[in-house]
This record gives structure tokens, sequence and C-alpha cells, in this order.
């Protein structure tokens, strides 16, 4: 078939990637079957429309925090694929420990040959790296800063595997941004439709790195992984080899969806940042709200403020893999 890929002395293979109808679980799907792999694709509410074209796939619809609607899949797949969490920079700590930690324990406890956590480069903290020249990597110290429910599961779901499962890879993307983005692009353009400037906190005045993560490259390592050993029980940190600044980053979306707009950079200390995102997070916690009442929360002032420089070198190594590894069919 055209557009086929196979891999030389291989069967298709079964895969279970959860959270299937998010932007990452949808793209993950898409280079599955690229692949030439089975796919079960889990969704909880959401069934995107392109699912339906894809070759290879059974969509299931179920909440991966059930034990007994995970115990279904036992026998059934040989590499789980693990997306589906709560990737929010604010809400209770119950539902994140729920959704990022007890559903990572449902799943890897069942029988597979691999299972592949799709984790955070949260986790190594959200302050400046790479200003001496040396960027954080996968050996990078794994720390929960600032306090927040999301990291915080994100690294205690990464050491549970390391302690419980005999072979599994744990994914760390960056920001991740591509064709069909509706969370971090639309935060964007939701700020700068009403206001007037493009505002930054701190030292850095715009110009810290902006760790973007492109979903297609976040999909290739993710199929790699599942097809070689070569990065069985590792980390591999996800993101794109151009570096970006967050005013670049900002400045692009201006340009694409207000071209007649023309916006000025206004320059806070960091302490007003802290004061307003606090002001913001504990009001839309304590009205349970599922996005901020006002951007920017207390988490986003540390992730626009701080220089999140990362090597990429081993996702480039494991998106090197795949291509060397598989042919085309036509």
């Amino acid at each position: 078939m055209k557009g086929m890929y196979f891999l030389k002395g291989e069967i298709m293979k079964t895969v279970l990637v959860t959270g299937a109808g998010g932007f990452i679980g949808l793209n993950v799907v898409k280079m599955y079957s690229e692949y030439g792999w089975r796919i079960l694709a889990l969704v909880h509410n959401r069934i995107p429309n392109e699912i339906y074209n894809l070759n290879n796939v059974e969509i299931i619809k179920g909440d991966v925090t059930n034990k007994e609607f995970v115990a279904q899949f036992e026998g059934k797949v040989d590499v789980i694929v693990h997306v589906a969490g709560l990737a929010k920079d604010i809400g209770s700590d119950k539902t994140f420990r729920k959704l990022n930690y007890e559903s990572v324990t449902n799943l890897a406890n069942l029988p597979r040959e691999k299972f592949v956590y799709v984790s955070s480069s949260d986790v190594y903290g959200i302050k400046d790296f790479g200003v001496n020249g040396i960027p954080a990597d996968e050996n990078t110290p794994l720390i929960e800063y600032p306090k927040n429910p999301y990291p915080r599961y994100k690294i205690m779901s990464e050491k549970w595997l390391r302690a419980n499962c005999s072979k599994y890879v744990i994914i760390r993307p960056a920001a991740v941004w591509g064709e069909g983005d509706l969370t971090l692009e639309k935060r964007v353009i939701d700020f700068l439709e009403i206001s007037p400037f493009i505002v930054h906190f701190g030292k850095w005045k715009g110009k810290c790195r902006w760790p973007l993560a492109n979903v297609k490259n976040v999909a290739k390592t993710i199929v790699a992984v599942s097809q070689t050993d070569k990065f069985d029980n590792e980390a591999i940190t996800i993101i794109d080899p151009e570096k970006t600044t967050i005013d670049e980053y900002y400045r692009s979306i201006a340009t694409k969806n207000f071209p007649d707009k023309s916006f000025k950079n206004l320059y806070l200390p960091l302490w007003v940042g802290k004061l307003l995102g606090a002001i913001s997070t504990i009001l839309s916690n304590l009205l349970g709200l599922r996005d901020p009442i006002f951007d920017p929360t207390f988490y986003a002032v540390h992730h626009v403020s701080s220089n999140l420089d990362f090597s990429g070198k081993k996702m480039e190594d494991a998106i090197k893999t795949l291509e060397e590894k598989t042919e085309v069919k036509v």
C-alpha cells in the first residue's frame, strides 16, 4: 500500500495509546498507523474525526483510572503508550494524583513488552538552564519547582516506573506545538486578543529560550523507542533543535492571528508577575475552574520568565534510529 511503512522481518504488533482523543495522542496514533502498527486508540470523551480515516485503528472509549476497565487489555497488546493525563497549571491535588499517577500504576501493571510513558520536561524544575552553555539533559536531577501537583505526580510516576517496571521508556516533551494545537497557542491568542502589550517578566525581558517541541517529533520518538531496545529504561527529552525566545514565540502567534494589530513590549519585575500569578491560581482553584481566570498563573510565570534550554541529542538519535531501520513500501 502506498505510504505504508514496515520493519524488515517483523510482523504487525499492537499498541494501546491512551489519550488518543487529545492533541498529542492523536498525532501518536497517526504516526503508529503510518508505520504499520495495529492501534487500540483509547479515548475518554472526544473522538477526533481524523482518527476514522487511519489504517488499523480500533477506537475504544473508557477511563484509564478504572482498574476493571483497564484489565480488559491484559494479554492483548505488545506496547502501551500512556499519553492521557491532566496537563494543567491549576487544579486539585486529588485530581492530579488520580489522572497523572494512579492511571500509570493501573496500566503499567498489565503484561506487555514495553511501557512508554509521556512525562514532561517540567520534571527538571522550571528555572534557568543553559546560561553557562550547558543545557539540562536526561541526567539533570528531578525537582518539583515551583511546587505544583503537575510536576509532582509526573516525578512520582517516573520513580514508580523505575522501581516497578521491567521495560519502559520515559518521554519528556517540552512545550508541545503543531497543527491542531488547541491548548498552548490558544492561551496566547486569548491573552493577545485583550492585551495591547506582549508582557515579559523578570531579568530576561523576553530573550529567554522558549522550549518548543513539535508534536511530530514527540510522535516519532515514541514510535522509535517502541521499535528498538536501544532506549529501554531511559528517559528522552523532546525539544526542537531551533532555538526560539519567548518574545519570538509570542510575536509569531501575534503576526499570524492579529496581522493588523501592533503590540509593544511591556517589561515588569518578576515579583509583579508572581503576585498576579498567585492571585490567578488561588482564585481559579477556589472557584474550581478548568482554565485560569486570567493569565498568567503562578506556574506559567515561571515558564515565561525562565531560560529553559534542554538538550535534544537523545531525541535526535532516537528519530535517526527509526528512519534508518525503516523502509518504505510503495
